[in-house]
């Protein structure tokens, strides 16, 4: 093995320098948060995302991956025949921070290619929308999305038969 810094000879000369004791407590501190945040996750934020899917199934929303072991506080879902960014654009307008396609490439206006590639329609992917919750968010809040969502969802229906 060859030295990446030269100089000190700590660790028979593989490491010169002191440790950054100050980096090592802070990513331990940051482990241990990590794993509290897992149990809170759990206790307390996976029975808003099951409240939140359930509203979101009854009113004819597909949600993505949901047969799957995954993330207590990220929904991921479309609304067959309605566009996401326009829902997007309505829910922020609402005060609602969400977001189409995948955390990864949300500047893009293509749809998800994990969800093409999961053998998602291309229509439904491009509606897709990804809604995140956090430590501090309560019923109330996922509620008054709910409500707002659903308000949104029929005007843009009434707009969409409207055009038709």
């Amino acid at each position: 093995m060859v030295p990446f810094i030269k100089g000190g000879g700590q660790e028979r000369g593989l490491r010169s320098g002191t440790e950054n004791l100050a980096g090592i407590i802070g990513f331990g501190k940051a482990c241990e948060r990590a794993a509290a945040n897992t149990v809170l996750f759990d206790k307390t934020i996976r029975p808003l995302q099951s409240y939140l899917e359930q509203h979101l199934v009854q009113m004819g929303a597909v949600i993505f991956g949901d047969q799957a072991k995954r993330l207590p506080n990220t929904s991921f879902f479309a609304f067959p025949r309605l566009d996401g960014v326009t829902l997007l654009t309505a829910l922020d307008k609402k005060g609602f921070a969400v977001a189409s396609g995948s955390a990864c490439s949300s500047n893009s206006n293509e749809p998800s290619h994990v969800l093409l590639a999961m053998g998602i329609d291309k229509e439904l992917a491009q509606g897709a929308i990804r809604v995140s919750m956090g430590v501090e968010t309560t019923l109330e809040q996922v509620k008054s999305f709910i409500t707002s969502l659903k308000m949104e969802i029929e005007r843009l229906k009434q707009l969409a038969a409207m055009a038709a």
